[in-house]
């Protein structure tokens, strides 16, 4: 109950930021869409990622507000081409119709556009006051999460995999694009902004790396066993549309041990950043514990 409050909390934080930035924008018939595909719904578990991550480097929320923001954005993105027709054809997301089923299939389409490169933009705000060349590398490592080697290159293999018989190393790695770049990119970005050693840098990824896996096997045992009116979503989709999980491949109970196997390796790792790293770790619970 508590990580749902903090959860909770923080995605009030993050559209309210989120829609003071968007007055600022010039006006267009798509600020509608891109409102409703981002704003007031999800859980932002992303953004508390990030947050709980900079308590590791001791950086406020200013110094870490803009990159919630962006993630958000392309993580909304995301979700709006996921839904469409072409993709997975949801009709509904976060407890409401889906981006086209509320504004058409092209209007859904250019949202998501506009709010991936929104996502640039915030990075690059004068008001962000980070070091420029800090912001350069971010933007990268961002659009890396975001292309044919992340969020875009998972998308396309989860697609292709659909009703065809995938072993388990192939499910991992689209499993870790389509989900794992995003949150590996939480959890190494405020090490980006604290000036921390290469060393930290790869080990945040790979925590972050990891923690997105098990966002995704969770969210995938959520589809099986979970509830449509909590998690907000249709249940059950995966195995309709033959999708290609460790749950079709394992069975649930296996998936179930093996997301335990790797929460455990998730929490040694962050164990070693001491108290600071206390949210975080009950983050890490909370993915895997969650109805929602």
């Amino acid at each position: 109950m508590k990580m749902n409050k903090i959860i909770n909390n923080n995605a009030i934080i993050l559209d309210k930021f989120l829609q003071k930035y968007l007055k600022r924008q010039s006006y267009s018939e798509l600020l509608a869409p891109m409102k409703y595909g981002t704003l007031f719904g999800g859980k932002k578990i992303r953004s508390t990622i990030i947050l709980n991550a900079a308590k590791i480097f001791n950086l406020n929320l200013s110094k870490v507000i803009n990159i919630c923001a962006a993630v958000e954005c392309i993580h909304s993105y995301s979700l709006i081409h996921d839904d469409l027709p072409c993709m997975d054809n949801d009709k509904l997301r976060r407890g409401k119709p889906s981006t086209h089923m509320k504004y058409g299939e092209s209007t859904a389409i250019l949202a998501g556009n506009s709010l991936l490169t929104l996502a640039f933009e915030i990075i690059t705000d004068k008001k962000f006051k980070i070091k420029p060349a800090t912001k350069v590398i971010l933007l990268k490592k961002l659009a890396e999460c975001a292309g044919h080697v992340g969020i875009a290159g998972g998308q396309f293999l989860d697609l292709n995999y659909e009703k065809k018989k995938i072993g388990t190393s192939k499910i991992i790695n689209m499993q870790r694009k389509k989900t794992g770049k995003l949150f590996k990119f939480c959890c190494l970005a405020p090490a980006i902004v604290s000036g921390a050693k290469n060393k930290t840098i790869k080990d945040m990824s790979i925590i972050g790396e990891e923690l997105g896996l098990l966002f995704q096997i969770a969210d995938d045992l959520l589809d099986l066993k979970g509830n449509k009116k909590n998690v907000g979503k249709p249940v059950n989709k995966d195995k309709k549309k033959g999708k290609s999980t460790l749950i079709k491949l394992l069975g649930y109970n296996k998936t179930l041990e093996f997301a335990f196997k790797r929460k455990k390796m998730i929490i040694s790792k962050l164990n070693k950043y001491g108290n600071k790293s206390k949210s975080l770790c009950e983050v890490t619970d909370f993915i895997l514990d969650r109805s929602y």
